[in-house]
């Protein structure tokens, strides 16, 4: 074999051609494990995690960026809405609030400026939107805390 030097030059290139490829592919498969693991811990932003995990190809630190985000749990706030069933067109009102909360909610409101009154056609179009409307709280600003 040492008499052919094209079948040694031959097999040299086969040989860095493959582990360059095997290299690649496993590039590929480490940037791609931020998706993956965000899809088996249920993480509603899977596709973000994998796009971001990808450009991380690019950029890394936007695929260390990807791997904490995939294993972050997710967190949602609450919205407390009771269903009185009575009046009204959605049938949501806010839940009732404590009585420093409402307290600080008519002071907020008396020192609030009055909204601007919207056209009758908007209006109308508003209130016969078939989506169902939900009630939207203002929280008070804190000016002053309570000691």
């Amino acid at each position: 074999m040492a008499d052919n030097p094209q079948m040694l030059m031959a097999v040299s290139v086969g040989l860095i051609l493959t582990c360059i490829i095997v290299i690649i592919l496993f590039i590929i498969f480490v940037h791609t494990m931020p998706g993956k693991i965000a899809k088996k811990r249920g993480s509603a932003q899977v596709e973000a995690i994998e796009i971001l995990s990808l450009l991380g190809l690019l950029i890394f630190p936007l695929w260390m960026a990807a791997l904490v985000w995939a294993y972050l749990k997710p967190f949602t706030l609450p919205v407390k809405m009771v269903d009185h069933g009575s009046s009204g067109t959605s049938g949501l009102e806010p839940a009732p609030e404590s009585e420093p909360a409402q307290q600080s909610a008519q002071q907020s409101a008396t020192q609030a400026k009055p909204q601007p009154k919207l056209e009758p056609e908007i209006e109308s179009t508003l209130a016969s939107d078939s989506a169902p409307a939900v009630a939207q709280v203002e929280r008070p600003a804190n000016t002053e805390t309570e000691a």
